[in-house]
């Protein structure tokens, strides 16, 4: 029975060590038969999940968002692969622009720690630093040696390594996700900015989506976007009583409402200077889709067509040297946003129309499980 377990975690590690030395043969291995390293074909997305209302201290909405599954680690057979992001929302009073004096705003910002991934520093920054030993394509996952102890079975690339590989690692830019997101939600209608007004010319609301991730695995943007969605759905803005001479603000704790109608009690606030407004949640548009697609080079000589792998893990983000394509669309079929990255992402006219189609799909999917 031993030497059955010490020959399966034999070939475990030769396996490891062929796709963390050589991570465009090993998926070739597999996109050669039409097939992804985790058995997903080239068009299939993996299984979302969706949890929202999680954090009910120091946040008006929250949610968490999960691409893959994470209990896949304990088959010896699949490679455990999952994205986790969560979102929160949290509020403060500003003022708002003189050419949109009813309008609120929205701020996003995405952090990552080494929690989050092999790859990410103290400061969150991901390295592509090949001779770091703690470079590798998957996390989490250990064997118990001999001794009884525990090892990590990556293996780490080496400077030889990085030199005769023609593959090109793109390190994760939060700033560049956080931009993307903010620029997405306010060009998608999703929410109604006047809905965030307080005071009209003097106050209204600012509303901060605090990303953070959990486990990196692959496309961070689809996972955030989505994430910053739900938490804003989840989003309850709080009873508030507004100065009417000064335009000032102040959130209605629960212990100043009336348990039977919501209604304040007598208090020094509750004269006639002020002026209460009832907490809501917001009026949600349609919901931006996001469908992220890998484009790698094909691996067949007589092909000149390009292998587009939908929602990509890591590993072929790495392979992919950051050339993808991520498509944003709703339900009323508009394409919201088409944003290309890496110089080797030129797709044909008939493979945008067969992207822009999938991303029709994919927001019919969605909407129901981001809005409930």
């Amino acid at each position: 029975m031993t030497s059955v377990h010490n020959a399966q975690d034999g070939r475990e590690w030769i396996l490891d060590a062929y796709r963390a030395l050589e991570p465009k043969n090993y998926l070739g291995e597999f996109t050669s038969n039409n097939v992804r390293p985790d058995g997903r074909p080239f068009h299939t997305s993996r299984p979302i999940t969706i949890l929202t209302s999680f954090l009910q201290r120091n946040s008006y909405g929250s949610a968490m968002v999960t691409f893959g599954n994470d209990n896949n680690a304990s088959n010896s057979n699949t490679t455990g692969s999952f994205t986790r992001v969560i979102a929160a929302c949290t509020l403060l009073v500003g003022h708002p622009g003189p050419s949109t004096p009813t309008h609120g705003d929205i701020d996003v910002s995405v952090s990552a720690s080494p929690l989050s991934g092999p790859r990410f520093d103290i400061g969150g920054r991901e390295s592509v630093d090949t001779a770091s030993p703690f470079y590798n394509y998957q996390s989490g996952k250990s064997t118990a040696s001999n001794g009884g102890g525990i090892m990590n079975d990556s293996v780490p690339l080496t400077d030889a390594v990085a030199g005769g590989s023609d593959t090109q690692l793109q390190p994760t830019d939060t700033k560049e996700i956080e931009s993307w997101i903010r620029r997405t939600i306010r060009s998608s209608r999703f929410i109604d900015p006047t809905e965030l007004g307080i005071e009209p010319g003097k106050s209204a609301w600012r509303v901060r989506i605090s990303i953070h991730i959990i486990n990196h695995d692959g496309n961070l943007w689809d996972a955030s976007l989505l994430c910053a969605c739900a938490a804003l759905g989840d989003l309850r803005l709080p009873v508030v009583e507004v100065d009417r001479r000064s335009g000032g603000v102040r959130i209605v704790s629960n212990d100043d409402l009336d348990n039977n109608d919501g209604a304040i009690n007598n208090s020094k606030h509750n004269n006639s200077k002020f002026e209460r407004r009832k907490g809501q949640s917001l009026t949600l548009g349609p919901l931006p889709v996001p469908l992220t697609i890998a484009v790698i080079p094909s691996n067949d000589e007589n092909s000149s067509r390009d292998i587009l792998l939908v929602d990509p893990t890591h590993l072929e983000e790495d392979v992919s040297s950051g050339n993808s394509v991520t498509v944003v669309c709703n339900t009323n079929k508009e394409i919201v946003q088409f944003h290309k990255k890496g110089s080797s992402s030129r797709l044909s006219v008939d493979q945008i129309k067969a992207v822009a189609s999938m991303g029709f799909g994919r927001a019919q999917e969605l909407e129901t499980l981001v809005k409930g």
